[in-house]
């Protein structure tokens, strides 16, 4: 089920079902893209319509993070007559963003699960490992490719890893770099929303079955930046601990929060509801 999120396209899945959809890519044999939004990718794609058509053609769009979960929910509440759509909406607005905290369960009514990268991998490189894929890693800087494909492999032994390459231009020589390694599975770091658009420009160049975007995850798996605890991650304020450990974010941080929810609430007032795509 496809999940309309401020004209971004995202699917409602749990991460096994993301999981089971890539094996099934990657049997299939064609290059397939997948994207993992989140909230600052959200608002991207308001201010760039190319690069929200790159997101919308993606073969999957996984939902990465609370803010997505939220958005979801928010925009699924209907009207009632007796209120005016501006109190109704306000009303909502501040009472879904509590209900982040205070009444999780119900935020995930709409989207069950958020499928974060930097918890994704791991499931990718089990499933690599367990089926004899390959993935080749590019991406970030001081050879966090490296590095992370150790962390990787030390808890999946049978994991091939064909390619790990950090500190490298985004050109053709890539591609042909890429294309050498033989691998089934790309993961690439780049900072987005530059790595979408390099994927989708490249991916019939690449013979990759699947490519995924993962920003800054390779440096959380290599530890050269500090992962939120868990139960910061389950209360969805992964990015409150961002901002704390990495406060040269701030911008990034003012786009994924603040000036996100002023955009779904203004998509709100502008499309009354949550369009749904069972497809």
């Amino acid at each position: 089920m496809k999940i309309d999120i401020a004209g971004v396209q995202v699917v409602s899945v749990l991460k096994q079902e993301a999981i089971a959809a890539i094996d099934q890519f990657v049997q299939n044999g064609q290059p397939h893209l997948v994207t993992t939004p989140y909230s600052e990718l959200i608002v991207f794609a308001q201010r760039d319509e190319n690069y929200k058509k790159v997101l919308n053609s993606a073969n999957l769009s996984l939902p990465d993070g609370i803010g997505i979960l939220w958005a979801a929910k928010f925009l699924s509440l209907q009207r009632k007559k007796q209120f005016s759509i501006f109190n109704f909406h306000f009303s909502n607005l501040i009472l879904s963003l509590a209900a982040i905290i205070f009444y999780p369960a119900w935020i995930r009514s709409v989207i069950k699960e958020q499928v974060t990268g930097s918890h994704l991998i791991w499931d990718i490189a089990k499933l690599a490992a367990d089926r004899g894929y390959s993935l080749a890693l590019v991406g970030g800087t001081d050879d966090v490719a490296g590095k992370a494909g150790e962390e990787l492999r030390s808890q999946n032994k049978e994991l091939r890893i064909n390619l790990a390459l950090s500190d490298c231009e985004f050109d053709d020589a890539l591609v042909e770099r890429i294309n050498q390694s033989n691998s089934d599975i790309l993961l690439i770091a780049y900072s987005p929303p530059k790595q979408e658009m390099w994927l989708a420009q490249n991916l019939q160049k690449l013979n990759v079955k699947v490519a995924i975007g993962l920003g800054g995850t390779f440096d959380y798996i290599a530890g050269k930046q500090p992962q939120a605890p868990k139960f910061l991650h389950d209360m969805g304020l992964e990015w409150l601990w961002r901002l704390i450990t990495q406060p040269w974010r701030i911008k990034r941080m003012w786009n994924a929060v603040p000036v996100f929810i002023w955009k779904v609430y203004k998509y709100k007032l502008k499309n009354y509801g949550l369009r749904i795509d069972n497809s």
